[in-house]
């Protein structure tokens, strides 16, 4: 049976809320900082599958709808917990990731076992697990300049309207910071860091405006999200 790639986008969409809701039900900030660094790594890997939507005509990687909730994570930890707080996230998942890179490159850096009766999947473990160096440095640099600019945009507007207009406040903020990320993100990995680097027009259209839709709808709907969470926050001792 084949299952649409819309609805199976919408079912992770709907999984990675129930993830946040529970992580800030029973752990708090804790369990966002967790959630955030599975996140993080999960968007990373499912980054080298693509997907095609019947809206769009060119394929799309995975990964850019789980990766998009992080956003909403920094705007529930910078309007709960403070703006410090939420940085500390950044910092903490950033490390995570990298060690993450960096531990499974040795595991790849071991030689294949030559062994009749066992089942291996070196070759398929490596590409797998062996991000291209490109990919991961303009992955990371894109990671601290969106997330930042995220909790930085957020805490400022927060600031100016006094507390007030929260999902105008989470809108803009993870609408702004998303297409940042995206147009860091591409511009190092297509055009920068690349051995043969695609024209400005396929840069734009196909890496940068088509992903940053899809990630500007998952933002409208992590507007709701950011508000429920706080609902559940205020009811913790560790407010």
């Amino acid at each position: 049976m084949i299952i649409m790639p819309e609805i199976l986008s919408l079912c992770t969409l709907i999984a990675s809320f129930i993830a946040i809701l529970i992580a800030v039900r029973f752990f708090g900030k804790s369990g966002l900082f967790v959630y955030t660094a599975i996140a993080v790594v999960a968007s990373n890997l499912q980054v080298l599958k693509l997907t095609k939507y019947e809206f769009i005509d060119n394929p799309i990687a995975l990964g850019t709808v789980i990766f998009a909730t992080v956003f909403a994570v920094d705007n529930i930890l910078t309007e709960y917990y403070g703006a410090e707080i939420a940085t500390k996230n950044v910092w903490l998942s950033f490390f995570g990731y990298l060690f993450f890179a960096i531990i499974m490159e040795i595991a790849v850096l071991h030689p294949a076992v030559d062994c009749a009766d066992c089942t291996n999947l070196h070759e398929e473990f490596s590409l797998l697990l062996s991000p291209s160096i490109v990919l991961l440095f303009s992955s990371l640099i894109s990671y601290a300049v969106g997330q930042l600019s995220d909790i930085f945009l957020f805490a400022t507007l927060k600031r100016m309207t006094r507390g007030k207009y929260i999902s105008a406040r989470a809108f803009i903020a993870m609408a702004a910071s998303s297409f940042l990320d995206n147009c860091v993100f591409s511009i190092f990995a297509w055009i920068i860091f690349a051995k043969n680097p695609v024209s400005w027009k396929t840069l734009w259209y196909t890496y940068i405006f088509v992903t940053y839709l899809l990630r500007l709808s998952v933002a409208i709907l992590c507007v709701p999200l950011v508000k429920l969470a706080g609902v559940w926050i205020k009811k913790r001792r560790d407010v």
